[in-house]
């Protein structure tokens, strides 16, 4: 049986772990962490289609939206196919959506142009000031809290996959046996083939084989409100966010007017999902330059309360909780990086943005590499 060893128990590594031992790989799965702690935890746990960049990008998103339904299926880990609104809250930001709805691959993503009063037939809790919506039905959502647990949980069921958590990869090296890590302590193991998922952690002994890689992080701040009160049926998004996805690039997006300054200064969006508890997380801030600050600013989640109480007509749950988050991201024209640093071992990272999204057909790439 051919030995899968996989660094990195976040979503990018899990999904590897998953897709190897459902091909039949005896499965090692290390995770530094008792538990993952980083980017896949702290996510809104969208699997975010209508964003994706037309061509090659869309088309993984498209294949890992079909994976995501059919591991939902198998692994208790909340999915929903639950779509999206887009929502303009003028007349400009409307004739953007509209712009959307006409574009040449509009079916395959699933858009829908809405007004007010259809979108608020399908979400009457979404009562108020705007002008319409852009829905994507190929849009969905995971629980984070569930889902690499649920994952694993799933994993278990596999006699040959084994788990090892607070194992951190201090070195790496290949031989006639096989790929080998080894951590502080002297311990190794051992698989014929290797993915090494180690999220934003570009330094230590991945730092020779990334040098040239371009890869950045990103900070994002977040938040989760008390219960709504009302059953969303959809994830929700503002118009700012038509700026930050790539699928828009070629719009009218200067009919969109300048953001305001505390959406600019933060590189902000409203990006809204309902959590299985009637909660609601919220997002999301950029910051590019590092060292990043330690602190949660508080101005950010001001301004998203603002959009949001003038898309409900009322006064938004409080917040009862803040985090922030790093990511790796890749800053070319790869959607992600992947790079063979020794024959049948592969260092797999800068989905950020949108590995929650891709991650299973990124998973599926590497496998099939090692199924030829």
């Amino acid at each position: 049986m051919k030995r899968a060893l996989i660094v990195g128990g976040g979503i990018i590594g899990t999904m590897h772990a998953l897709l190897a031992a459902e091909k039949g790989f005896a499965v090692t799965h290390l995770e530094r962490d008792m538990k993952p702690q980083s980017a896949s935890v702290r996510n809104f746990g969208l699997v975010w289609v209508s964003g994706r960049l037309a061509g090659a990008e869309l088309d993984l998103a498209i294949r890992a939206r079909e994976l995501w339904g059919s591991i939902g299926s198998r692994a208790e880990i909340g999915f929903r196919a639950n779509g999206s609104l887009t929502i303009a809250q003028s007349d400009d930001e409307f004739t953007v959506l509209q712009e959307a709805a006409a574009m040449a691959d509009a079916e395959l993503r699933g858009f829908h142009l809405l007004d007010r009063n259809q979108t608020i037939a399908l979400e009457p809790a979404l009562a108020g000031n705007y002008r319409g919506a852009l829905q994507c039905t190929t849009d969905a959502a995971v629980e984070p809290a569930l889902l690499l647990a649920g994952l694993r949980d799933y994993l278990q069921t596999f006699p040959e996959y084994t788990w090892v958590p607070e194992f951190e990869v201090l070195d790496f090296y290949h031989d006639e046996s096989g790929n080998h890590v080894t951590d502080i302590a002297g311990r190794k193991y051992s698989g014929d083939y290797l993915a090494i998922c180690a999220g934003a952690a570009h330094k230590g002994f991945l730092e020779d084989y990334l040098e040239a890689a371009p890869l950045r992080k990103v900070r994002l701040q977040m938040a989760a409100t008390a219960p709504l009160g009302a059953k969303l049926g959809h994830s929700v998004a503002d118009a700012d966010s038509l700026r930050y996805y790539p699928a828009f690039k070629d719009l009218s997006l200067d009919r969109l007017g300048p953001q305001s300054e505390i959406a600019a200064q933060y590189k902000m969006q409203l990006l809204l999902v309902q959590r299985n508890d009637g909660s609601m997380t919220i997002g999301d801030t950029h910051e590019y330059a590092e060292p990043f600050t330690h602190e949660i600013h508080e101005a950010p989640y001001d301004h998203l309360r603002t959009v949001m109480n003038n898309i409900f007509g009322r006064e938004v749950p409080r917040i009862e909780r803040r985090w922030d988050g790093v990511y790796s991201q890749s800053t070319s024209e790869e959607i992600y990086i992947r790079r063979e640093i020794a024959p049948g071992a592969h260092v797999v990272t800068g989905g950020g943005g949108r590995g929650n999204t891709l991650s299973p057909a990124i998973a599926e790439e590497t496998v099939q590499q090692w199924s030829l």
